[in-house]
Parts: structure tokens; C-alpha cells; sequence
């Protein structure tokens, strides 16, 4: 067991790795609230939303390269880190139970509160394989993740290899006769297809959000189906599974923990800012100078490269702004407590996650609320988003002044462990 494990055991909490679960769900709000609050691809294509001024620009590229992919690569890998502690001291029907109930849970947030983007049914099904690495030793553990990661980017570079063969089949078309119009719009229609906007699904998308509860329901389950097919779930499988493992291989490692080598988050903060700027900005400027509409044919292989390094620099830097510059004196500066107000929303991460779809999908953008839906720019999303999150910080830190534990993670930790936390 690491220091750091041993320390949890003793104190029951580590605010460092609280923090950084506070700042990650925010993070993921940022997100989430376009699609939340908007039609289907508008981070993608940010013409389907009202406005394109400089602060709607200045946002999307700022979420796109910053925080697309990393934030939810940081949640993983703290699942990992997470995974790590609980493992010396639970028995594997405990973990199956805890598991279990997440599925469960990720269903109902699913299907029944409206988010088909979320990520807690994917984890409890990560949470039953990741068991089965807990003897593993760091290196190997890291190793495995790793290979997950490059399996995905093996998967989508299959679509890179798609992508050529239906321009030598239009190559070949024109060179038997077929007129190139003709050649080049039928080997292109089903790659167009899957970046253009569909005007069908859009309208869909409207009516249905404007709607009653029962026309939300029906609509939202069924892009709840078309997320959790086989062809997205492996995707999503592998990608979190691989970033819990490499978190796993981290906690034993001891890059968590206060005495913990300055010198190795530095170097994760400058490799991986260093390697996810210029790859955020290489993919993302792809799509922007195609207009929107044309493949992104560079993330078919820098897609995982990218994100991953990304979230590396945030830990690196979160954790050095957390535990100061030098060892082993924590850092007790102004970064130390401007971050710290993100403890509180990290140890109530599950309730505040799901506080979110209930405010977005329930309050803020349906018919049956205040009807928002589609009627916001990029800019004014994310001012929603600070105010919803500025809301839960502040929230956080009351219900903690009375209760141990946030409501859904007393009742998950209740049904964990069949007794009263």
C-alpha cells in the first residue's frame, strides 16, 4: 500500500484528488451543456447555434482544445486512482455491489432524467472488468491501458482507411466512365453524411425539446439506444477503461500524494501542454477551415495522442498549483485557495454531476421548463455553466457543513456496504 493509501485509510478523504474530481465535473459541464442546451452537433458544427461572434469563437476554440476530452480524461483517471484505494480494503462482492448500482444508476440518468451522453453506465461496466487488474504490478497496469488506447486509435484509423478507399473506388468510378460529379457524390455521401447537418434530426431534435416530459422521454431514449449500440460502446469501453488503468498504475506509483516528485508533474505539464496544444489546434483548425462540414480525417489518428496529453498537463499543473513547487512543503498560496473551493463539489462529485442534467434537462432548456432549448450561443452557454457551477460550489460547501457525504453518495455507499455510512 502507498503512503498516500495508507494516509486515506487513517483520514477517510485526500483533498488533493477531491479537488481535482470538483474541478474535473466542472469541467465537464462546459461540455455537456451544448449538447444540453442545443441541437445535435453543435460542437462540432457551431453555425447550428444562434450566433458566431468573437466571445461564441473565443469559447469554442478555448473548449475545444482545452477541455473536449480532457476533463473527462481526468475523471477517468481519478475512477482509476479511486479504484486503487478501495481495492486493498473491500472483497470483490463489495466492489461488484458498488459497480452494480452505478450501471444501475447510469441507466436511469440515461434513460430516465434525459442525458443519453452519460458516463456512469460506461464506468460501473469498466468498474466489473478493472477488478481483475487490482494485483497487477504499476508498470504492467499502465502498460495494458496504454495498449487500450492504442487499440481505439486502431479502431478509428479503420475509418481513416474507409475514408481512402472510397476515394480510389471514385478514382476508379471516373476512370471507367462514370462522370466525376456523379463518382465523387456517391463514394462521399455517407462520409458527408456523418459531419453535415441533418436538417431531419435537428427539427426532431426541436420539437421534441419543446415538448411535454413524454415527448422528451421518447426522444432522448432513443438517442440513449443509438450511444449505447455496439459500435459507440466499445469506443467508449475502451477509452475509459485504458485512462482507469493508467490512473490505477499512477495511485501505486504515489503521483498523487503531497511527497510526491515535483519534477515528474512538471514534466507531465509541459509534455503534455506541450503535445496537446499544437494536436487540439491542428484537429480543430482542420474543421474549422473546411467550414464545418468536411471529416477531420487528423483525429482519426491524434484523437487519443491529443486528449491524453491534454489531460496530463492539467494534472500536473492542478497538482503542482495544489502542492506548491517544492518539496514537501504544500503550497499554501493564492492558487492553493482559489482551487480549494472545489474540494466540497469534489467529495459530492456524483450529486453534483447529476444535479447538473437535472438543472439542464429539466429546468433550464425543455418545453416544460423554461424552454431554452437551441435559443443560446456557445458564449451564453457557458455563462449558464458558471452560473450553474458558481450554484453548486456554493452548495456544496453548506451541505457539507451539516452532512459527512453529498445524498447520492450516501446512498451509494449505503447500498455499497449495506449498512449506514
Amino acid at each position: 500500500m502507498t503512503a498516500l493509501a495508507e494516509d486515506t485509510a487513517r483520514r477517510g478523504r485526500i483533498d488533493s484528488l477531491d479537488m481535482l474530481r470538483g474541478v474535473a465535473v466542472a469541467g465537464i459541464l462546459l461540455m455537456n451543456i451544448w449538447s444540453m442546451g442545443s441541437v445535435p452537433g453543435i460542437e462540432r458544427n457551431p453555425a447550428l447555434a444562434p450566433g458566431w461572434g468573437l466571445a461564441d469563437q473565443a469559447v469554442w476554440w478555448f473548449g475545444m482544445v482545452f477541455v473536449e476530452g480532457a476533463m473527462r480524461g481526468l475523471f477517468c483517471l481519478l475512477f482509476g486512482a479511486g479504484f486503487m484505494l478501495m481495492a486493498g480494503r473491500v472483497s470483490a462482492w463489495v466492489w461488484y455491489r458498488r459497480t452494480l448500482l452505478l450501471i444501475g444508476l447510469g441507466l436511469v440518468h440515461g434513460y430516465l432524467l434525459l442525458w443519453p451522453g452519460d458516463i456512469l453506465l460506461v464506468y460501473g461496466l469498466c468498474g466489473l472488468v478493472l477488478w481483475l487488474a487490482r494485483d497487477m504490478e504499476a508498470r504492467p497496469m499502465a502498460g495494458l491501458g496504454i495498449a487500450c488506447l492504442v487499440l481505439l486509435t486502431g479502431l478509428t484509423l479503420g475509418n481513416l482507411v474507409g475514408l481512402a478507399n472510397k476515394q480510389a473506388f471514385a478514382e476508379a468510378a471516373i476512370a471507367a466512365g462514370v462522370p466525376e460529379e456523379d463518382a465523387r457524390v456517391s463514394a462521399w455521401r455517407t462520409v458527408e453524411a456523418s459531419v453535415r447537418p441533418d436538417p431531419e434530426l435537428i427539427e426532431r431534435s426541436r420539437t421534441a425539446r419543446a415538448g411535454g416530459i413524454e415527448a422528451n422521454l421518447i426522444y432522448k431514449s432513443e438517442v440513449a439506444d443509438q450511444l449505447n449500440d455496439l459500435g459507440y460502446s466499445r469506443v467508449w469501453l475502451l477509452d475509459a477503461l485504458g485512462i482507469m488503468l493508467i490512473g490505477a498504475a499512477m495511485m501505486k506509483w504515489g503521483l498523487f500524494g503531497a511527497d510526491a516528485d515535483r519534477g515528474i508533474w512538471r514534466w507531465m505539464m509541459i509534455a503534455g501542454y506541450g503535445v496537446g496544444i499544437p494536436v487540439g489546434l491542428a484537429e480543430w483548425g482542420q474543421l474549422y477551415a473546411g467550414g464545418f462540414t468536411t471529416p477531420i480525417q487528423l483525429l482519426s489518428v491524434t484523437d487519443q495522442i491529443g486528449r491524453s496529453a491534454m489531460t496530463c498537463g492539467h494534472l500536473g499543473a492542478l497538482l503542482l498549483l495544489w502542492h506548491g513547487n517544492g518539496k514537501p512543503v504544500q503550497g499554501t498560496g493564492g492558487a492553493r485557495r482559489i482551487l480549494s473551493v472545489f474540494v466540497p463539489a469534489g467529495r459530492m462529485a456524483l450529486t453534483n454531476y447529476i444535479g447538473q442534467t437535472i438543472i439542464c434537462q429539466w429546468v433550464l432548456f425543455p418545453g416544460f421548463g423554461l424552454g431554452l432549448h437551441a435559443k443560446l450561443s456557445h458564449a451564453q452557454l457557458w455563462l449558464a455553466a458558471a452560473a450553474i457551477i458558481a450554484v453548486q460550489l456554493t452548495l456544496s460547501v453548506l451541505w457539507l457543513r451539516r452532512f459527512r457525504q453529498g445524498p447520492l453518495e450516501y446512498l451509494w455507499r449505503r447500498g455499497t456496504y449495506l449498512r449506514r455510512p
